[in-house]
C-alpha cells in the first residue's frame, strides 16, 4: 500500500515549541520558511511558523523530516524529539489538553490507554500503524508494535519521536510515577541511520556481514549481521485482544487464535508463553548489531548498542512504568471497573469523531494543494506548449533542420496539400504534427492515419466511414477519419501501401473535395487539410504501375523531406541527452548524460532506424543503468554500436586517387576498355552509394548527386545489362 503521507502540525508544534523554550537562540537561526519550501505547493504560505505550530493543520512528511533534521542541526542533539516529547507532556498537566490527551486522562489507565493506540495513532499521522497487548504474565508493562507505511522511510528522529510519545501518555496518568520504553527490534534501516551522518561513514555488505567504518580513516565503528526473525504466537490477556478497527486501517500482527497473537521475533529458543507457527513463510531478515559503537558528525552523535536489531518489517516497543502510591480506598477501586468501561464506551465515540474531523482536515488540505499544484502546472504546461509552438518537439540544430523548419513555417498558414518523405523513424509525423500547430486550423482535430497497418476493406471504411448493413458486422452507421477531421488536418501516413482501389476514392476527395460512406450515396463535404507521408520511392513505384501518377501530383504539391539522422549527425548529440534526461525522470533515476567515450559510439554509428532507434538505444541504457550511476558509459550502450568501425577520414578526391596503386588503375583501365568506360563505373559505383544511403529512395539520390530520376533510371539500365549482372543495383538495404 502507497500513499501520500501526511503528520499533523500538533507534532511539528511540539518540536517547535521544545526549540524556543529550551535552545531560544538556536531556534531564532531556524529557517522555517525554507523548511515549508520542501513541499513545492506550500512555499506560498506566508507565515510558516505560524502554521506548522496550528494544531488544526497537516503537513506532508517531507516537510516533517525537514523539520527534525534542521532542528537536530541546530541543536546538536540526534535526541531532539525524543526529549521534545518528554517535555509536551509534562506542560500538558498544567496546560489545556488535547482532545486525545482529555480522553487518555478520562481513562485514568495505561492499559486502557493504550488499547486504543492505533485510534491516537491515526488522529496523529496517515502512515503510521500502533497496535499494543499486554502479556498476562507479565506485571505493568505493556508492548507496542509500529509500523510506518511506504513510502516513508523512518528515520532516528521518527522512532525516537514515537518512543517520547509513549512514555508521556503513559505518565499522563495520575497514578504512574514513571514510564520507560525500549525496542526489541526496530523498522528503521541501518543504512537510513548512517546516512544520517552524510558521507562520513561507509556501509559495506559481505556475505551476511554487515561493517559501518569512518571514511576518513577506514576505521570499523559497528559489525553486525543477517538474523532471522520469525512468526511467534504470544499468549496475550484476553480482555486485551485488539478492538476493531476501520475499513482504512490494518492491524500490525493478526489474532491467530482467541487469544494469542503473531508478532516477529528474533530466532532463539522460545520461552514457556511462546509458540513458533509452523508456516513456510514465516521468517524474515534483519540486522542484529554485534559490536555496537558511536556514530557521530559535527555536533551530532547516537551509540548504537551491542545486540540491537535493525531492518525489522516494524518495530516492537516493550513500554514499562511504575506506580505511586496508593491513596484511593479499597471500596473506590471495586467500584472502579465498571465506571472504567463506560469510560472507555464514550472514548471510542470520542475518538471516531475525533478520526472522521482529522480525515475531512485531511483531505480538504489535500484538495486545497492539489488545486495549487494544477495550477501550477497549468502555468507550467502553457509555457512548455508556447515554447514547443515553433519546433513541435523536433530537437536539433543542424542547417538541414533548421531549413525544414524554416519550410514548415513558410507552407503551415496555407491549406496546400503536403507530402512528407523521409526513412522510417525520422520523425514525419511530428513535421505534420508542427505544420497543423502553425495552421489557421490549430484549433480543430489533428487526425492521423497509418494506411500500411490496415488491409485495404478496413482502410477504406476507416477513411470514409460506412452505412449500417454496408457489409458484414456493419451493424451501425460509423463515421469515417475524413468527417473526424472536419475543420482540421487529416494525416495519411504511409499513403505508399495504399491499394489501387483505395487510391482512386482518396484521388476524388482530393479533386471535387467530396466523398461517399461505404454503402451510402450522399455526397459528403471534405473540410481538411491533407497531409500525407511515406517512406518509399513513390516515383519508382509509378513506373512500376504501383502508384497512381494522377495522384502523387496531387499529394506532390510542396514535398517536404525529413532527413536522415546520419544526415544531420550534429543534432546526435543534443537528441541523446533529451531521450536520457526524459527516461532517468520517468524511471526515476538521476543520470545526467552520456560520457565522452558513450557519446562518441553514437556520433561514429549510422542509426538505419533514425530517431526511433536512438530513442530505443537511449531507453535501454537509463533502465539498464545500475543505481547510483550518473552517466552514461559504453558498457551500456547496445554491442552494435560499440562494434562499429570508425569511417574513412574525408579527403580530397585527387588524395583518394593517389592512395590507389599506379598498377592497379592500368589493370582497372585495361578491364573497362577505356578511360570513359571507367569513369562510368565510377559514376555508377557513386549512384550505387547514393541510392544505398537513402535506403532505396531513388528519386533523393539522385536529386542530391544533382540529376533527375530519369537520369538514374536510365544509368541504371546501361549498367545493369546482362553481361554485367554483378552490378545490378540493390535497393533492398
Amino acid at each position: 500500500m502507497t500513499i501520500q503521507p501526511w503528520i499533523t502540525c500538533l507534532q511539528s508544534g511540539i518540536l517547535i515549541r521544545h526549540l524556543e523554550a529550551r535552545y531560544p537562540e538556536q531556534a531564532s537561526k531556524v529557517d522555517f520558511q525554507r523548511v515549508m519550501g520542501v513541499a513545492e505547493s506550500l512555499q506560498e504560505i506566508q507565515d510558516a511558523r505560524a502554521f506548522l505550530t496550528d494544531t488544526s493543520n497537516w503537513i506532508p512528511h517531507s516537510v516533517f523530516r525537514e523539520l527534525v533534521k534542521n532542528c537536530e542541526l541546530a541543536t546538536g542533539q540526534k535526541d531532539f524529539t525524543y526529549q521534545a516529547a518528554l517535555a509536551y507532556y509534562e506542560t500538558v498537566k498544567t496546560q489545556s489538553p488535547t482532545l486525545i490527551e482529555t480522553i487518555a486522562i478520562l481513562l485514568n489507565d495505561v492499559e486502557s490507554v493504550f488499547r486504543s493506540v492505533g485510534d491516537w495513532a491515526s488522529a496523529y499521522t496517515n502512515y503510521l500503524q500502533l497496535q499494543s497487548f499486554v502479556c498476562p504474565d507479565e506485571a505493568q508493562t505493556l508492548h507496542v508494535l509500529s509500523r510506518y507505511l511506504p513510502p516513508v522511510d523512518p528515520g532516528l528522529g521518527n522512532m525516537r519521536l514515537v518512543q517520547g510519545n509513549l512514555e508521556g501518555t503513559a505518565i499522563l496518568d495520575p497514578s504512574v510515577e514513571t514510564a520507560t520504553s525500549e525496542e526489541a527490534y526496530s523498522q528503521l534501516r541501518l543504512e537510513t541511520l548512517v546516512n544520517e551522518f552524510g558521507d562520513a561513514y561507509d556501509m559495506t555488505t559481505k556475505n551476511d556481514r554487515f561493517t559501518v567504518a569512518r571514511r576518513s580513516t577506514g576505521e570499523v565503528v559497528i559489525t553486525g549481521r543477517t538474523i532471522r526473525l520469525v512468526q511467534t504466537l504470544i499468549l496475550i490477556k484476553a480482555d486485551r485482544i485488539p478492538a476493531p478497527h476501520g475499513s482504512d486501517e490494518q492491524l500490525v500482527a493478526t489474532l491467530d487464535q482467541q487469544d494469542h497473537l503473531s508478532v516477529w521475533t528474533a530466532e532463539e529458543p522460545v520461552r514457556r508463553s511462546k509458540t513458533h507457527i509452523p508456516k513456510q513463510d514465516d521468517h524474515c531478515t534483519a540486522i542484529r548489531i554485534e559490536r555496537g559503537g558511536t556514530l557521530s558528525a559535527g555536533s551530532l552523535s547516537t551509540t548504537i548498542k551491542a545486540g540491537s536489531i535493525y531492518n525489522a518489517p516494524y518495530t516492537h516497543y516493550r513500554l514499562r512504568w511504575t506506580n505511586r502510591p496508593p491513596h484511593a480506598s479499597n471500596a473506590a477501586s471495586a467500584g472502579r471497573s465498571q465506571f472504567l468501561t463506560d469510560r472507555r464506551a464514550f472514548a471510542h465515540q470520542l475518538f471516531t469523531h475525533l478520526k472522521n474531523l482529522q480525515a475531512t482536515h485531511r483531505h480538504m488540505l489535500t484538495m486545497f494543494l492539489r488545486n495549487v499544484e494544477l495550477a501550477q502546472e497549468n502555468i507550467q504546461l502553457k509555457q512548455e506548449l508556447s515554447a514547443q509552438q515553433e519546433t513541435g518537439g523536433i530537437i536539433g540544430k543542424s542547417a538541414l533542420l533548421l531549413d525544414l523548419l524554416s519550410l514548415i513555417r513558410t507552407i503551415a498558414p496555407s491549406d496546400t496539400t503536403v507530402l512528407v518523405t523521409g526513412e522510417t523513424g525520422t520523425g514525419k509525423e511530428l513535421a505534420a504534427r508542427l505544420i497543423h500547430q502553425l495552421s489557421r486550423r490549430k484549433d480543430r482535430r489533428f487526425v492521423a492515419v497509418n494506411c500500411g497497418a490496415l488491409p485495404e476493406t478496413l482502410l477504406e471504411s476507416e477513411l470514409f466511414g460506412h452505412e449500417k448493413g454496408s457489409f458484414t458486422g456493419a451493424i451501425a452507421q460509423k463515421k469515417g477519419k475524413f468527417e473526424l477531421a472536419e475543420g482540421g488536418t487529416l494525416f495519411l501516413d504511409e499513403i505508399g501501401d495504399i491499394s489501387p482501389a483505395v487510391q482512386v476514392k482518396l484521388l476524388r476527395v482530393l479533386q471535387e473535395r467530396e466523398f461517399q460512406r461505404v454503402g451510402g450515396t450522399s455526397d459528403l463535404q471534405a473540410n481538411i487539410r491533407l497531409i500525407a507521408a511515406t517512406n518509399r520511392d513513390l516515383l519508382a513505384m509509378m513506373e512500376q504501375n504501383q502508384f497512381r501518377q494522377d495522384l502523387f501530383y496531387r499529394l506532390n504539391v510542396i514535398q517536404l523531406y525529413v532527413p536522415a539522422l546520419r544526415e544531420r549527425p550534429e543534432d546526435i548529440a543534443e537528441l541523446a541527452q533529451h531521450f536520457v534526461q526524459q527516461f532517468a525522470e520517468k524511471i526515476g533515476k538521476s543520470i545526467a548524460g552520456l560520457t565522452p567515450d558513450a557519446l562518441q559510439l553514437c556520433l561514429t554509428y549510422k542509426w538505419p532506424g533514425n530517431i526511433r532507434e536512438l530513442e530505443n538505444v537511449m531507453e535501454r541504457a537509463v533502465t539498464l543503468a545500475p543505481e547510483g550511476r550518473k552517466l552514461i558509459t559504453p558498457d551500456l550502450l547496445p554491442h552494435i554500436l560499440r562494434s562499429t568501425t570508425d569511417s574513412v577520414p574525408s579527403v580530397d578526391i585527387a588524395e583518394l586517387i593517389d592512395r590507389i596503386e599506379w598498377g592497379a588503375l592500368l589493370k582497372t583501365l585495361e578491364k573497362s576498355g577505356s578511360l570513359t568506360e571507367l569513369l562510368n563505373h565510377v559514376e555508377w559505383s557513386i549512384t550505387r552509394r547514393a541510392v544505398v544511403e537513402y535506403g532505396g529512395n531513388k528519386s533523393r539520390a539522385a536529386k542530391v548527386l544533382g540529376r533527375t530520376y530519369r537520369w538514374l533510371r536510365k544509368l541504371e539500365s546501361e549498367m545493369t545489362e546482362p553481361k554485367s549482372p554483378s552490378n545490378t543495383l540493390d535497393t533492398r538495404k
